[in-house]
């Protein structure tokens, strides 16, 4: 009698776990939503959040905040996140830095991306270009390569920071190019187009959307993207693989993540209403004009990209010897 009992209350209790679920999911959200954004305010990054923000609440019914939670490169803001109740009223807007890179550089980082975050979806890619000075220097990727091979070491390149995608991407170019120049890191791109310009600088990897208004202005020239097709921003600018180094791929992405342990359906409700803002052809213009693709991929999807970026990631780091700051 007590284990027909008890089989019964077990049978009881899944029912109402599956009975609840839909009205789980009808129910969220019932409240305000925080998007923690792991970049400081004004940023490319923070007007992505702002503006993913702005149309999933509408989608939602309720106001998504956007919270910057900036330092100890987004480690600050990823945590903030990863201790949130999960209850899918905390998500966090995040890029390979944060996602994939960091388990490289930090040996005490604190959490683990696959292991402490559910993916929702991937939101956008964006590429990024060579650039050097308009009047001295390199004409071409294939001329910027020869001179660092003639040179080896003497010839500079900027980037972001240490160990931000600029960098990366170009330890991983003097690998695969065989090649040798001398890493300057700076505080932010921003603050690396005017040495740039002023030809201190051979040049630097920056996003299409931050060097487009240069490049027009003539106060930079564009060489090559690194993406394996050509912008639709810079048509007439080659790629890296067409300029002499074959296969060579890096574009950057920012997706979202929820904590792992928060309601399934909650995460599909959230992962559904963002690939749906993905699709939206306002949002998709709105992020061509800054120089970013709208993507909205699958929670498998996006799942998968961090996993391979963290493997691919972690050779380059290991490779190159880089420290964080």
């Amino acid at each position: 009698m007590l284990k027909s009992r008890r089989a019964f209350g077990a049978l009881a209790v899944s029912l109402g776990l599956l009975a609840a679920a839909p009205v789980m999911a009808q129910e969220f959200p019932s409240k305000p939503i925080r998007l923690i954004c792991p970049y400081a305010p004004g940023g490319l990054t923070d007007v992505l959040a702002r503006l993913l923000a702005k149309r999933l609440g509408e989608r939602l019914g309720q106001q998504v905040v956007v919270e910057n939670k900036t330092g100890a490169a987004g480690i600050i803001g990823v945590e903030a996140a990863a201790k949130s109740p999960p209850d899918g009223y905390t998500i966090l807007l995040v890029g390979q830095g944060q996602a994939s890179v960091n388990a490289s550089l930090y040996k005490d980082l604190s959490y683990d991306t696959l292991r402490d975050f559910a993916p929702l979806s991937l939101v956008s890619t964006f590429s990024l270009v060579w650039v050097s000075p308009p009047d001295q220097g390199p004409r071409t990727f294939q001329e910027l390569l020869a001179s660092a091979r003639a040179k080896p070491g003497t010839l500079n390149y900027g980037s972001a920071g240490n160990a931000s995608t600029s960098h990366l991407m170009t330890e991983l170019l003097k690998e695969q190019a065989n090649v040798e120049m001398t890493h300057v890191p700076y505080r932010g791109e921003a603050l690396v187009f005017p040495e740039v310009v002023s030809g201190r600088l051979t040049g630097t990897f920056a996003t299409v959307g931050g060097a487009l208004p240069l490049i027009q202005g003539g106060k930079l020239r564009a060489l090559a993207v690194a993406t394996r097709e050509r912008s639709k921003l810079l048509p007439n600018v080659p790629t890296v693989s067409e300029s002499g180094v074959p296969n060579f791929e890096v574009q950057g992405w920012y997706g979202i993540l929820a904590p792992a342990k928060a309601p399934k359906p909650v995460l599909d409700r959230l992962s559904k209403e963002i690939m749906a803002v993905a699709r939206e052809s306002e949002f998709r213009e709105q992020l061509q004009s800054r120089g970013m693709e709208s993507v909205g991929g699958s929670p498998e999807a996006f799942g998968k990209l961090i996993a391979s970026e963290t493997a691919r990631w972690r050779q380059v780091v290991l490779k190159s010897g880089i420290k964080p700051e």
